[in-house]
């Protein structure tokens, strides 16, 4: 059943009546219209007072000017009147003033099609002018200016009333051009509106609803409704109260999100294929350049003039860089694919291991490897131990004329652990601090200090695979502090460990 207030229309004219009348039909769900061709019928239905919006003409063959509108304010002073007339002129429009008019709308062919727009309003008009002399009139002003959508309805989901918000969001000029209007046929989803009364009939509210509502231009936006059932002050009605969020912004970026990742997933199955490739299709001709370099070696070394014999070595030195470069892009490209679960992990542990795995270079480089207490962190120990010996490596590399000295040390935040590496190295001026965690991006040549360049890039694929960040604090010549840090997970320990 509609919340429409019954409709008096006035007008001796049989056509232009049931024309208004069939128009509002139209417009309106299950809207009464009475309608009223004389006086004795005007004077039964002003006595019967079974209306709540009046529609009249102004020239009536058996009324003269504004008769009908005054008796009608003598009787029902609250009641919203329009003027649908062909009547015009300065003094029509000053008895319509003094008399309280709530709408004007000319007979035409406009003015018929505009008629359910004057009947909004003035609806609107009359329940703000009711709410006013109310004790949440401030309340009601607060929302007004609220830059979300407000929205009051009936239970079967006719607005009654809504703020500016709700109308601008929808496109439309006026609050009162939305009201007595379907909230729930603004849904792109049918199966959305049925969820919204259904969990308002269930549980009296709906929180959170993320659902598509269709603009005046038909367009979709995202929003999010929020309702509640409510009993209306005034009349003790039950109403449903909602606000209405704007989300288009949130869901584009939702969008562009799962786009990425999309481009991310194939992204990384393009390098799991490449990484097939590398260890399949190259290995095995790099492994036969190899063994025929060192089969040519082996037979004619003694043939050869020593310039021969410098580019035979050079050859196989390149061939075994080469099958190095193989291994490490192999390594960065498994790094997300080919990694174990996350279980929990002894810091102290992997950088004794490590340090074992070093002796030899740390024996006679005359280096000094210490850490403070480290935590055991939920982790892929493998990719752990890889993280760390890389760093060391290059804390050994990189450091000049002098004697290593190197501290790993671990610093507990309230969602991480941040961990750094802190050597007396060459260090490196800031401006390069991101480019060394490209792949092949080096600093210094093969000669000056030889690897494959790609050692740090699999320390940032690494940490970012555990959820972390890598960074480095350096100056050149001061050395250099790699810091990694490490989400703590269910299942880790808090304690560190000597």
């Amino acid at each position: 059943m509609s919340s429409l207030p019954r409709i008096l229309l006035v007008d001796d004219n049989d056509s232009d009546r049931e024309l208004a009348a069939l128009v509002l039909s139209g417009e309106f769900d299950r809207v009464d219209v009475e309608q009223v061709s004389s006086a004795t019928e005007f004077s039964a239905a002003l006595a019967a007072g079974q209306f709540g919006l009046v529609i009249t003409e102004v020239d009536l063959g058996w009324s003269e000017g504004l008769e009908t509108v005054e008796l009608i304010r003598d009787l029902r002073p609250d009641c919203p009147i329009i003027l649908f007339t062909c009547s015009t002129g300065t003094e029509l429009w000053n008895e319509a003033l003094r008399l309280q008019i709530d709408g004007y709308v000319g007979k035409s062919s406009e003015g018929f099609v505009h008629l359910p727009a004057a009947v909004r309003a003035a609806l609107f008009r009359a329940r703000r002018r009711a709410l006013a002399t109310t004790k949440d009139a401030p309340y009601r002003r607060l929302v007004e200016g609220l830059p979300v959508g407000v929205v009051v309805s009936t239970p079967s989901g006719e607005i009654l009333e809504a703020n500016p918000a709700f109308a601008a969001m929808l496109g439309f000029p006026s609050p009162e051009s939305v009201t007595r209007r379907s909230f729930t046929k603004f849904f792109v989803q049918p199966s959305m509106a049925s969820n919204w009364r259904s969990q308002l009939e269930a549980s009296r509210t709906v929180g959170n609803l993320d659902v598509q509502l269709q603009r005046m231009d038909r367009s979709p936006m995202w929003v999010r409704v929020s309702s509640w059932a409510v009993e209306d002050g005034p009349t003790g009605i039950r109403q449903i109260q909602s606000i209405i969020e704007e989300t288009e912004e949130f869901h584009i970026a939702q969008g562009e999100l799962a786009r990425r990742s999309q481009a991310l997933a194939r992204s990384n199955a393009e390098l799991e294929q490449f990484a097939y490739v590398v260890s399949h299709d190259l290995q095995q001709p790099l492994g036969m350049i190899s063994s025929y370099l060192e089969l040519l070696e082996g037979s004619i070394d003694d043939t050869l003039s020593d310039e021969s014999k410098d580019y035979l070595d050079r050859a196989v030195r390149g061939a075994e860089r080469m099958q190095e470069m193989v291994n490490a892009v192999l390594g960065f490209a498994r790094v997300d694919t080919r990694g174990d679960e996350f279980a929990p992990v002894d810091l102290a542990a992997i950088v004794q291991d490590v340090v074992d795995e070093l002796h030899e270079t740390i024996e006679n480089s005359d280096a000094s490897i210490t850490h403070d207490m480290l935590p055991t962190v939920v982790a892929d120990g493998a990719q752990l131990h890889q993280l760390l010996h890389n760093l060391l490596t290059n804390a050994l590399k990189f450091v000049g004329d002098r004697s290593p000295r190197i501290q790993i040390s671990a610093i507990q935040n309230p969602s991480e652990w941040q961990v750094s590496v802190r050597d007396n190295g060459i260090g490196l001026e800031p401006e390069a601090s991101e480019r060394i965690f490209v792949m092949f991006q080096r600093l210094h040549t093969q000669d000056e200090y030889p690897g494959t360049g790609i050692g740090l890039a699999i320390c940032k694929r690494i940490v970012e695979r555990h959820g972390g960040r890598i960074w480095v604090e350096s100056q050149p010549h001061r050395g250099a502090t790699f810091i990694f840090t490490l989400p703590k997970r269910s299942g880790g320990e808090d304690e560190a460990t000597q």
